[in-house]
């Protein structure tokens, strides 16, 4: 029996799904205006493990993932840069994909993009302002939230003042502050300025809010209600909540039975956050390290809480994961013997069965328990200890039953975990090959764009992006109009 904690209620909850052997599983995707950091690892191996264990338990789960590719920074950036936002998405969608084979997590069941689905994030506005729930206001389109009755009390705390690591609450948005009749009130649809794409409305040219984007791509492809709505802490409020008020209102019915939300990665206890400065990329960490060492790293440590990032951790997860390695080798390879016939058991050999039994079932119902990954590593090395102790090191006998047993079911579990059977050197080759192909063929698209603002004598441009490069460890050489790079 899986247990879920359900952040809505802040309990612990049996997982009822809708249908019978079926999860829906909507998970909030990162906004594509810049490469993706550790932070942004952490919540899809996170969501990734759950939607694996799940599919271990004999579920088929059906998993849809977002790219927000229109937003103030996506328009921001693209702007900066002189391309479409549709370029700039189009860029680093592709890095984000490289990210999800790097670290060996499962393509989502659907990836929509946020673009795709603006007529029908048209048709929910007009059917929440048929109910009456919406109001206009200086061209722009707002949700009023004084007409939802509990809207205040979603994910509150049963003590107000209290607040997670991360969490936030923007109700302001000083861009409208002026223009909304509740603090709380929240844009459906932004009235079209200059400089930014828009789309045609029947409020007029504009572009959808963010809020607006997730209640739509959920309900379009996993339907009315789903069984569980992830994203990171800082989504709780105003976005979750605002999901649930704008979803509901215009369906009548419960939006989402279990949300889930996952702590974040911190640099000397803050959030990791490009906006702040102190994230670390994906791509300098998978330099030196393996896309499965940063799975583990990430698995290690329960999905829930903050995750405090340092190398002294690294390293001691470097060793722990070498360890759970070797085993899983040594085990394979141990010498098993298979009895000529039916005979007693021995008292060793029941003592063995009876460790290995007890150890399955709390690894199991450690990760049953909400997916209490650390919890059942923490069973693993017991068992990885015993074994140790008991067999390998005085070279015990160890029957075929048990051996194969252990093996298959080590083999079972890792495929959620995804770094118990360490690949073998061709397959690390191919994956770091990806990475490799996906790197130059973005670095060498770059420096040609650079290389025609030269031509066009936009030295100023030309070299910003030569800098810039320089700082994410790429050394551009120039030879007249022409160039060679190298990684430094």
């Amino acid at each position: 029996m899986i247990k879920i904690f359900n952040d809505l209620k802040n309990e612990l909850e049996e997982f009822k799904p809708i249908k019978e052997g079926l999860v829906t599983m909507y998970v909030c995707g990162v906004t594509v205006y810049d490469s993706p950091h550790l932070g942004h690892a952490r919540s899809a191996v996170a969501f990734d493990l759950i939607r694996k264990y799940f599919e271990y338990r004999g579920y088929r789960v059906k998993f849809v993932m977002n790219y927000t590719d229109v937003d103030d920074k996506m328009i921001n950036r693209a702007n900066e840069r002189g391309i479409t936002i549709y370029e700039l998405a189009q860029e680093n969608i592709a890095k984000y994909e490289d990210m999800q084979r790097a670290l060996f997590i499962k393509s989502p069941t659907v990836k929509p993009r946020a673009t795709d689905e603006i007529p029908d994030m048209i048709k929910l506005i007009k059917k929440l302002e048929k109910k009456g729930f919406t109001y206009e206001s200086q061209g722009s389109v707002y949700f009023d939230t004084s007409k939802m009755e509990n809207y205040k009390s979603l994910f509150q705390k049963k003590d107000a003042s209290e607040h997670e690591d991360g969490e936030e609450e923007l109700f302001t948005q000083s861009e409208f502050a002026d223009d909304k009749k509740n603090i709380e009130d929240f844009v459906l649809w932004k009235k079209e300025k200059p400089g930014e794409p828009s789309w045609d409305s029947p409020w007029g040219k504009g572009r959808p809010g963010w809020h607006i984007e997730c209640s739509v791509m959920s309900m379009k492809y996993l339907g009315n209600t789903i069984d569980i709505h992830g994203g990171g802490k800082d989504l709780k409020r105003p976005h979750h909540q605002n999901e649930i008020a704008q979803s509901e209102s215009a369906t009548g019915k419960t939006f989402v039975h279990y949300w889930m939300h996952n702590g974040f990665l911190n640099i000397d206890n803050t959030k990791m956050s490009k906006s702040l400065g102190n994230f670390i990329s994906l791509m300098d960490m998978l330099k030196n390290h393996s896309g499965i060492f940063l799975r583990y790293y990430f698995i290690s440590s329960y999905y829930q809480r903050p995750l405090n990032f340092s190398m002294d951790k690294m390293d001691q997860a470097l060793l722990s994961l070498k360890k759970i390695q070797r085993f899983y080798l040594k085990l394979k390879e141990y010498p098993a013997y298979k009895p000529k016939k039916a005979t007693k058991k021995s008292k060793a050999i029941s003592e063995h069965e009876k460790e290995i039994e007890e150890f399955k079932k709390q690894f199991l119902e450690a990760m049953d328990t909400d997916f209490n990954s650390p919890k059942a590593l923490g069973y693993l090395f017991s068992l990885i200890n015993y074994f140790n102790k008991a067999i390998f090191i005085k070279k015990n006998q160890l029957s075929e039953q048990i051996k194969d047993d252990l093996v298959q079911f080590l083999d079972g579990i890792d495929s959620f975990l995804g770094f118990i059977n360490p690949p073998t050197k061709e397959e690390q080759d191919e994956a770091g090959s990806v990475w490799k192909e996906r790197f130059e063929k973005l670095t060498n698209t770059i420096l040609e764009f650079r290389k025609q603002e030269k031509i066009a004598k936009n030295f100023e441009l030309a070299d910003k992006i030569r800098d810039l490069l320089k700082s994410a460890g790429v050394v551009v050489s120039d030879q007249g109009n022409d160039y060679t790079w190298e990684i430094d």
